[in-house]
């Protein structure tokens, strides 16, 4: 009996050292004696390029809510297999409007902006960076800086707020009380004011300038040139240096925080970066978060019952460079090959997938 469970005891651990070794992620559960916390994790090779971090959007919407297994099941084609995702940034889970409050870049592409907490970036190569960014927003007409927005793709309500909407936010957008520019494929088509229901059409956007600021839409006229550009300013990653990640190159990414670790360093001080409530400060609670090694590996996990010292404690213990907190609570959530390793206990706004490209042998 003794020899049976020798061998079978073997094979397991040989079945497992062979996942490690060939296979460029792994599942596991990690207990931390410091903290007395069990973190379960994911953990990504990714100086595999054939694995590729994508932003889910629930529906596709900005303000829309749906099940983490759904979003991450979405992002798989003919060419790729889904590896797995965590729950994304915060969002306005309570008063039916789903909004997200951190920033999301898509391909490249700033589709929502929240200028608070932290972010983490990849690059097309799969570099990785996780700082405090600011994004601020200048827009042109006929290529000249004519007037900078307050958000993107997030309704503001302050009388003197300018916001951008893309295509991406995909539901009927209000310029009641102001003024709206609709841009088509660059061009100014309509000046419209005091309406509702207005929509961003396809390679399109509105710029909405609330009622006190309504008189700058008199800088427009139909047929002019328009654009925007999003300018990223990082807290503590010099973009000077060489060898840093720089924003201007990152294709995907997602905030929320606080963060835990930046550049080795252990931070956890979410009052500094702008949150408010000790849900998220102080308390304990379950928590979801990802990192980075000096390795250029991803962690995503979650831990259950635990504070943010402790949680950045577990990512120092981890030797992770880089580490910050995603959505918790019941948004908490992690799925894996087409299971849940910590079921979410509601549907979130969106998420953060990992998908491995399929390669012809």
């Amino acid at each position: 009996m003794k020899k049976i469970f020798l061998i079978t005891f073997m094979i397991v651990c040989i079945s497992v050292m062979q996942v490690c070794a060939f296979s460029p992620y792994v599942s596991y559960n990690q207990h931390f004696k410091s903290v007395n916390k069990t973190a379960k994790i994911v953990l990504i090779d990714m100086n595999n390029q054939t694995i590729k971090p994508k932003v889910a959007r629930a529906h596709e919407k900005i303000a829309s809510a749906d099940s983490l297994k759904h979003m991450t099941d979405s992002k798989k084609t003919d060419s790729n297999r889904v590896i797995g995702g965590i729950n994304g940034t915060y969002f306005s889970a309570y008063d039916g409007s789903n909004l997200p409050y951190g920033t999301l870049i898509e391909d490249g592409k700033v589709v929502h902006v929240g200028n608070y907490g932290s972010v983490m970036g990849f690059t097309a190569d799969n570099k990785m960076i996780i700082d405090n960014l600011n994004i601020t927003i200048d827009g042109y007409i006929n290529d000249e800086k004519q007037f900078y927005a307050w958000g993107l793709n997030h309704p503001r309500t302050e009388k003197d707020a300018i916001v951008v909407y893309t295509e991406e936010y995909g539901e009927a957008i209000s310029a009641k009380t102001g003024k709206a520019i609709m841009v088509e494929n660059g061009v100014v088509k309509y000046i419209v004011e005091n309406k509702d229901n207005l929509w961003a059409s396809k390679n399109g956007l509105i710029i909405v300038f609330n009622e006190e600021v309504a008189y700058l839409a008199d800088r427009f006229k139909v047929g002019d040139i328009v654009s925007y550009k999003c300018n990223f300013e990082s807290k503590n990653i010099d973009q000077t240096i060489e060898g840093n990640v720089q924003w201007d190159d990152v294709t995907c990414a997602i905030g929320a925080g606080p963060s835990l670790i930046i550049d080795g360093k252990i931070t956890a001080n979410g009052a500094q970066e702008g949150f408010w409530e000790s849900k998220i400060n102080t308390s304990r609670a379950q928590r979801s978060f990802i990192g980075y090694t000096y390795e250029n590996k991803l962690v995503m996990g979650t831990v259950s019952n635990a504070n943010l010292k402790e949680l950045a404690q577990i990512c120092k213990e981890m030797n992770l460079k880089g580490a910050m907190c995603m959505d918790g609570g019941a948004s908490s959530s992690l799925y894996y090959q087409g299971k849940y390793i910590t079921a979410p206990g509601r549907n979130i706004n969106n998420a953060l997938v990992f998908t491995e490209e399929i390669v012809n042998q």
